[in-house]
């Protein structure tokens, strides 16, 4: 065993849960050493260049893993910060309701009004989360606002942890200037000064206690080289920290069951998706979309009754182009008024069920073997009447949306909607239903017959193997999970800590 490889912590992963579990430690005991260990290339602001062509790779499989079924396309990131890398910077404190939840029925108490708060205040000022003024909204942003309130709907201003933005419009394609704070702007520098060392391009194999066994891959061209020869290699530290993202986590203690010596039938179970839906409708004149801060509000009014947030979105022109449902000629029309596009993005709040997992093939690869709950169809083909009611009373000529009858919808159609839009005109298998936020697998509780790992995120059945990221969601958090992936990374390195 080489000495360099050996360490008292090793976190894997340098996305929100790894690099926040890692500053937490630190700020307890600057004196650890620690390694991160990231499957992705190292990255920085000087390699992104908003080309959608070029930054697609920082997405496994260019943006879109698909589900076991081809029902859903995941977007997660394969690069140094994760997917804080790519994601817009919304920032949402989980709800009160769901939290209740998460302490009565998983055990997890410390999950009290004082922590949260106190926690979230802290986390929300380093990393800069608030309202951007009404000054930044686009054409996109300002015509939601006006179509919904029409409507009667309250409109809220999202939270985003940015400083000095300059409003490029596509921050799913990385942040040039490093506006968002994200774990590359935030964690990452800090943890580097305090003698953190990094390992990308690095994927794990196989976990042990206090052992982790990893493949060092080829540095792809534009990407800061490898510290380590490519082949197998071994890491050993007195804890192990997996932050490898719902893709990846539940499938390392599926790949290491044997060799742990754990056989907890719910190691991948129950992960949520929080799908979506992101639709457009075409507005007559040229519109200011794609510049200007991509999200600024979103109406939760919905979401107590029908399960479904309406959040405001712009995407570069190859994931417009896959969001609009459609073939050939009309498709192609569609997107030439691509300029003209009014966008809403749809997220349905899926319930935590035991037959949705990620498990693995043979060769130990993912595999997200998830069906979309009749419940959930009910919601999206809700919300999907709900934002074609806010896109007509917004101006819109055109709209293009999955489950309707006849593609495109027009003025004509506006007192027809329930009719038009309907579940019997969903078909999942032809919609571009997507998800960003992949929830659950390794979920946390106080009872190993339904959770994975205990309430300080240590997974039953071992000494050393803890977990840091949003697969230790016993249920959706229902909203954008950035924030509360920081608040369990927080409770489990203070726990760390005081082991």
């Amino acid at each position: 065993m080489k000495k360099e490889l050996e360490f008292d912590v090793i976190v894997v992963g340098s996305g929100v849960g790894g690099a926040t579990f890692t500053d937490y430690l630190l700020r307890k005991n600057p004196d650890l050493r620690i390694a991160i260990v990231e499957s992705g290339p190292y990255r920085t602001k000087e390699n992104f260049n908003q080309r959608e062509i070029d930054m697609t790779a920082m997405y496994y499989n260019r943006g879109a893993v698909l589900t076991k079924n081809l029902q859903i396309g995941i977007s997660a990131a394969n690069t140094l910060g994760g997917s804080s890398a790519v994601y817009t910077g919304v920032s949402f404190r989980p709800p009160e309701s769901v939290l209740k939840n998460w302490r009565h029925t998983f055990g997890m108490d410390f999950l009290t009004e004082t922590f949260v708060n106190e926690s979230l205040d802290e986390i929300e000022k380093e990393i800069s989360v608030h309202e951007l003024p009404e000054s930044w909204d686009n054409d996109n942003n300002k015509l939601f606002r006006k179509g919904a309130e029409a409507l009667g709907y309250p409109v809220k201003r999202l939270k985003i942890n940015t400083k000095d933005c300059q409003q490029q419009g596509f921050c799913n394609l990385g942040c040039t200037t490093g506006a968002k704070q994200g774990t590359l702007e935030v964690q990452l520098p800090k943890v580097t000064q305090k003698g953190v060392r990094f390992f990308c391009n690095t994927k794990v194999i196989s976990v042990e206690e206090n052992k982790l066994n990893v493949v060092v891959s080829p540095t792809p061209e534009g990407t800061k080289v490898n510290n380590l020869k490519e082949g197998k290699h071994i890491f050993k530290a007195e804890k192990i920290v997996l932050a490898a993202g719902v893709l990846n986590t539940p499938a390392i203690l599926l790949r290491s069951a044997k060799k742990l010596r754990i056989n907890n039938k719910n190691i991948g179970r129950y992960i949520t998706l929080h799908p979506a839906f992101n639709i457009n409708g075409i507005q007559p004149e040229p519109i200011k979309n794609y510049r200007g801060f991509p999200k600024t509000v979103y109406s939760d009014h919905f979401s107590d009754t029908d399960d479904f947030y309406l959040e405001t979105s712009f995407y570069f022109p190859g994931v417009t182009a896959k969001n609009n449902p459609g073939y050939g000629d009309l498709h192609q029309e569609i997107m030439k008024d691509y300029h003209k596009m009014m966008s809403i993005l749809i997220l349905a709040h899926d319930k935590a069920e035991y037959k949705n997992r990620i498990t693995i093939d043979k060769k130990g690869n993912s595999i997200i073997d998830y069906t979309v709950s009749e419940k959930s169809k009910i919601a999206l083909v809700k919300a999907l009447q709900e934002a074609t009611k806010i896109f007509f009373s917004a101006g819109c000529k055109k709209i293009m949306l999955p489950a309707a009858k006849h593609l495109p919808l027009t003025p004509t159609d506006e007192n027809n909607i329930e009719e038009l839009v309907s579940l019997k005109y969903l078909n999942l298998f032809k919609t571009p239903l997507s998800s960003a936020h992949p929830q659950g697998g390794a979920r946390m509780g106080k009872d190993k017959t339904t959770a994975v790992c205990d309430q300080n995120g240590k997974v039953f059945g071992t000494r050393s193997i803890y977990i840091s990221d949003a697969s230790l969601f016993p249920t959706s958090v229902k909203v954008n999970p950035y924030e509360t992936i920081m608040l369990l990374a927080k409770h489990v390195a203070e726990e760390i800590y005081e082991e």
